[in-house]
């Protein structure tokens, strides 16, 4: 493939990516770069503790994160949401760094850098951009 491609794409307004579970934080400048389709998504993070501070059983925690696979893009590569053979752009709402989508429960690669969750998923593997004013919940049939 000889086309043109932007170079990779990060958030790098001085943003600092911080894991709540083990009080550890990354910065942009720290991620590591995806290559090719590739996205980097940092998960939602459950709480562990209720506004009144009564704290959460990890069960909860694994169930909450389960079911509401969701994040945060903190990077993309070079081609993502483009075209695999010719490269042009995708012509459809394409998310960009910063953005909040959903993905498959067991999609992407697991990395931990410096203490920080992330997933390293496909671009095809994200279902949809959420609006920052959604909040995102466990859905348990009853």
């Amino acid at each position: 493939m000889s086309h043109q491609h932007a170079s990779f794409k990060v958030n790098t307004a001085a943003t600092v990516y911080k894991d709540e579970s083990t009080d550890s934080e990354v910065t942009a400048d720290q991620l590591p770069v995806p290559l090719n389709w590739k996205v980097l998504v940092q998960p939602h993070q459950v709480q562990m503790k209720t506004k009144g501070g009564i704290h959460l059983p990890s069960v909860s925690k694994d169930n909450e994160e389960y079911l509401t696979a969701h994040g945060r893009i903190a990077a993309m590569g070079d081609l993502a949401f483009r075209d695999r053979d010719s490269g042009t752009a995708w012509k459809m709402n394409t998310p960009t760094a910063g953005n909040r989508v959903t993905y498959g429960k067991y999609a992407g690669q697991k990395v931990t850098i410096n203490g920080v969750r992330f997933l390293l998923l496909n671009d095809d593997e994200l279902t949809s951009i959420l609006p920052e004013e959604v909040e995102v919940t466990a859905y348990l049939a009853t």
